[in-house]
């Protein structure tokens, strides 16, 4: 039976564990080896009048290059969130519930990162063979839901009644239509937050890569190109801010 909290070990490393579900999704080729995007663009083409008009090789380009907008809507919607807590909270290994946020996208959902997380997956799903891109969805959702209910868990420790009020009044993944708290006024910071989110924006252009060429391995490895500079940024965060202790 799944345990419905992440350990800490999972929250400790989250990072790796999300890319471990990528790999478990691209590992699925070795017995499904069509790519979901080019399944994806021949049903179209054979069946919906815009993908009609064009030639199958310009629907498989068009179909890479909407989940390249999905990708990086998601990003986007990470580094929303992500400009509110600030990269070394979004980053760190710890539970961070020292204060509640609830500011920008934190007014709709409670956990708009991993929100848009789960649509990132989605997106990245077409550099997948079809099982590989439902065993990633599958393997993301369930994941995240357990690193929610852990950090949900700290957050009613901690904030007791003021977490709970805000529990109870805005959704915890699919955003309302209409905020439901107001703002405290905190500033975001973009720049930040918005280089924080590489191996999104990575995945997002190994599928234009793929859209332009057509050829999986040169995606592939735009895609996996994010995850050094992300590490390395990490890395220099980390220095920054200890020496930003250290000072202080």
């Amino acid at each position: 039976m799944l345990q419905v909290f992440a350990s800490r070990f999972e929250f400790q490393q989250r990072t790796w564990f999300i890319f471990g579900i990528f790999c478990v999704g691209l590992s699925c080729y070795w017995f499904d080896p069509q790519n979901s995007g080019v399944v994806l663009a021949r049903v179209l083409h054979s069946h919906v009048p815009l993908f009609q008009a064009l030639s199958l090789r310009s629907s498989i380009r068009l179909v890479f290059l909407v989940g390249a907008s999905v990708v990086a809507l998601g990003g986007v919607l990470r580094a929303w969130g992500a400009a509110y807590l600030r990269a070394e909270v979004v980053q760190d290994s710890r539970v961070r519930t020292e204060k509640l946020v609830a500011d920008g996208p934190f007014r709709y959902t409670r956990n708009p990162l991993y929100f848009g997380l789960l649509i990132g997956v989605f997106g990245a799903g077409l550099l997948c063979s079809r099982t590989g891109w439902v065993v990633q969805i599958i393997l993301a959702f369930a994941f995240c839901y357990r690193l929610i209910r852990r950090e949900e868990a700290h957050l009613v420790l901690v904030q007791g009644e003021r977490f709970v009020t805000y529990f109870q009044s805005v959704p915890r993944l699919l955003p309302a239509l209409r905020a439901r708290v107001s703002a405290s006024g905190a500033l975001p910071h973009w720049q930040e937050a918005f280089a924080a989110q590489t191996p999104w924006w990575a995945i997002a252009a190994s599928e234009i890569a793929y859209a332009v060429t057509l050829r999986p391995n040169i995606a592939l490895f735009v895609a996996l190109a994010g995850v050094p500079v992300h590490v390395a940024q990490k890395r220099a965060r980390s220095i920054r801010l200890a020496a930003t202790k250290a000072v202080r």
